[in-house]
């Protein structure tokens, strides 16, 4: 009898353990899944509608709509009526994301056309364009819709007619494309009048540029595919603004001036569409005018203001104008090391400050009735993101209060839906008010990895020599013993326009890393000097001599890692890509004691082998900068190598150019150095989909192989 309590306690016992227990992270699911099952339940298609009180989302293929007060929400259409006012045979098979354009019509691309659908007369209005357009750009207004197709500007009116607008058989020659390889905020080539009547675009002549040749690898006889790649110091493209009137038929271009090398930013029109204003920033990217011109003759007007910089000045975001007041807009700018609004007039008289804080704005959020201006701050250090308004007195108010990272979008009574997260909440969303009371409760989701081992990220505060906080971020395993010793990995990037660590779900990390962790590693990353969000003082310290202030703080991350009494300092790896590649294999090479093991993606190895946009903001030109080009080329340091380095690059990259690996390749033959080397046939700067499976076990094998040896 007591041998058959034993048993059934035994039994019961093991039952427990069995449902207690926690399941594993695959690496399939932690590259996959990240968006789907494993990510915070969220409010499909959440918005306000139009200028109302009401708001909209999604839920099982249905359109709902409700109100800050009301308490239940109505349907407003289903999918299978959505379909049903459709002329096309090929249905929607899931709601489509839409664009309110007032209270009762919003419109949602489907394929290769726009589609407008009408609440109040349940029809739909459908405007189509060409299969294999590119660049498509609407004209909410007008309904007109400007694309691409190869290197040729095209309109399609509602009407259904096509206008060719350029008629280019040169191909280094490119109209109505993105322009200076998609730096200073630039994402499009096309730019719409406010009335729909014009549409200015870029006009960029890259015949001067030199051909860079990729290989296609696809066909039996390998065919070179040459693309334009301006090389830090090499002639530049060159860029021009054109207009077009859909009433003249006429085209007038931008009398921009020289020189030809200069980069045309933040294209903004007046609200009146009669003049265009244009961010001319000289090569140097030390200098910026904004500058007016005529819309119907290019004619220059005035420079409205200036700015200038000893490192460089980077404009990224176009005007944006008070509403009701076409003489009037806000105008982010560095100047005062945090980037902050300003309010200025169309005459150039800055009127004033709106924002003030020790952070940067990373965010215009929107103006509510009474021209409060609503925006996004990355305060506590860069750490968090909280909602802010303020008048245009410069008066201000922060919204959002709770530890970590608000999103928001406001409406014309000043209440904002607030989509919060932090290292403990997977997303809640709250309508709250302008003066921070919560109106209304939308969601509360559950942590989607609750059925699945896995731990809190740390978030970690530590200082340089120079006494500047430095952010950190630590994974452990979800099983972590302090009396145990583990083999750590940092992951690091460390250029500008990025930042690793955030208070916001999963710390800023990857899913990949919680999934490492449980294979008992401890992962490790740290944003250094020269990261994004942090002021111009931290991200302009790096300048001239990329890769030095960088590691020098990495180097604080190191030793806080070895100063803890579970980490294994015999067992270190490093692992990062672009940039992160270039910290890598600089840190494996310039201080050879620190890591056992490195692995590098498509690193940049010597910067006057990139791009000029880019790289001269940093770095200045090769012939103004030789001894920071000098220091910073990876390949001076390779007799260095002590421990295990494996270099991973795109086959076509068309980013950092495989040029940058071979280079390396060829010094660690040149030094007698062995070091290990895998390419992606066809995958150009980054690899995605499943085959980025295959990439992270590749990375992992060879890390946990190197750090066994």
């Amino acid at each position: 009898m007591r041998n058959i309590k034993i048993t059934f306690a035994f039994f019961a016992l093991s039952v427990f353990t069995l449902f207690a227990q926690k399941k594993e992270l695959t690496l399939k699911q932690s590259i996959l899944s990240v968006r789907k099952e494993l990510a915070p339940k969220k409010m499909d298609g959440l918005q306000w509608i139009s200028v109302s009180d009401a708001y909209c989302f999604t839920e099982n293929n249905k359109l709902y709509r409700s109100t800050v007060s009301g308490k239940d929400k109505e349907e407003i259409i289903s999918l299978e009526s959505l379909n049903n006012s459709l002329a096309s045979a090929k249905k929607l098979t899931r709601f489509p994301r839409i664009t309110w354009l007032n209270e009762n019509n919003f419109y949602f691309r489907k394929g290769n056309s726009f589609v407008v659908y009408d609440l109040a007369n349940k029809n739909s209005k459908i405007v189509t364009f060409e299969k294999t357009a590119g660049n498509i750009d609407l004209d909410k207004n007008s309904f007109n819709i400007a694309y691409t197709m190869d290197n040729n500007l095209f309109i399609k009116k509602e009407n259904g007619e096509t206008v060719q607008i350029s008629k280019e058989e040169n191909k280094g020659i490119v109209y109505g494309q993105a322009v200076h390889r998609f730096e200073f905020g630039i994402t499009k080539g096309t730019f719409w009048s406010d009335k729909g009547d014009k549409l200015a675009f870029y006009r960029m002549d890259e015949t001067m540029v030199t051909d860079y040749p990729l290989v296609d690898m696809t066909a039996r006889i390998a065919k070179v595919k040459n693309i334009k790649y301006p090389m830090a110091g090499m002639k530049s493209h060159h860029v021009t603004l054109g207009v077009y009137d859909l009433q003249t038929e006429k085209i007038i271009y931008i009398k921009t001036g020289e020189p030809k090398e200069q980069y045309l930013t933040v294209v903004t029109w007046a609200p009146d569409g009669k003049s265009i204003f244009i961010g001319v920033l000289n090569r140097d990217q030390n200098h910026l005018k904004m500058n007016q011109y005529n819309a119907e003759t290019g004619d220059f007007i005035k420079t409205l203001f200036e700015e200038k910089d000893a490192q460089y000045v980077e404009p990224e975001n176009s005007f944006i104008f008070v509403p009701d007041h076409d003489d009037q807009f806000l105008w982010f700018s560095n100047r005062d090391n945090y980037k902050q609004l300003y309010l200025y007039n169309t005459n150039g008289k800055l009127l004033k400050k709106v924002s003030n804080g020790d952070w940067d704005i990373t965010g215009f959020i929107g103006f509510d009735k009474k021209n409060n201006v609503y925006f996004q701050a990355a305060t506590n250090s860069g750490l968090e993101r909280q909602i802010f308004k303020s008048d245009l007195k410069g008066k201000q108010t922060q919204i959002t209060k709770s530890k970590g990272t608000h999103t928001a979008s406001v409406n014309k009574n000043g209440y904002i839906i607030d989509e919060f997260s932090s290292t403990s909440t997977p997303k809640e969303i709250n309508i709250v008010s302008s003066k921070s009371v919560v109106k209304k409760e939308l969601l509360k989701a559950d942590n989607p990895l609750k059925e699945y081992a896995h731990s809190r990220p740390e978030l970690i505060r530590l200082k340089n020599k120079e006494g500047m906080i430095l952010n950190a971020r630590m994974i452990k395993p979800s099983n972590f013993d302090k009396n145990k010793k583990y083999p750590v990995l940092v992951y690091v990037y460390g250029g500008s326009h990025a930042q690793m660590v955030r208070n916001n779900w999963l710390g800023g990390a990857s899913m990949w890393m919680y999934y490492l962790a449980e294979k008992g590693y401890i992962i490790f990353t740290l944003d250094n000097r020269g990261s994004h969000n942090r002021s111009s003082e931290f991200e302009q310290a790096t300048h001239r001599n990329l890769g030095d202030k960088e590691l020098e703080d990495q180097l604080v991350g190191v030793s806080y890692l070895k100063t803890l009494p579970y980490v294994n300092t015999d067992k270190m790896a490093i692992h990062g890509w672009s940039f992160g590649g270039f910290m890598t294999t600089s840190m494996m090479l310039r201080h050879p004691e620190v890591f056992k093991v490195g692995v590098a993606g498509g690193p940049v190895i010597d910067w006057s082998y990139y791009e000029i946009m880019y790289g001269e903001r940093y770095m200045d030109t090769p012939q103004q900068n030789p001894e920071g080009y000098k220091k910073a080329n990876v390949t001076n340091y390779m007799e260095n190598l002590k421990g295990n380095l494996l270099i991973i690059h795109g086959q076509v990259d068309d980013v950092v150019v495989p040029q940058h690996s071979m280079q390396l390749l060829k010094a660690s033959v040149d030094k007698g150095i062995q070091i290990d080397f895998f390419t992606y046939p066809g995958y150009p700067h980054n690899v995605r989909g499943k085959d980025r499976v295959h990439l992270m076990q590749k990375v992992f094998d060879y890390v946990d192989e190197k750090l066994t040896d």
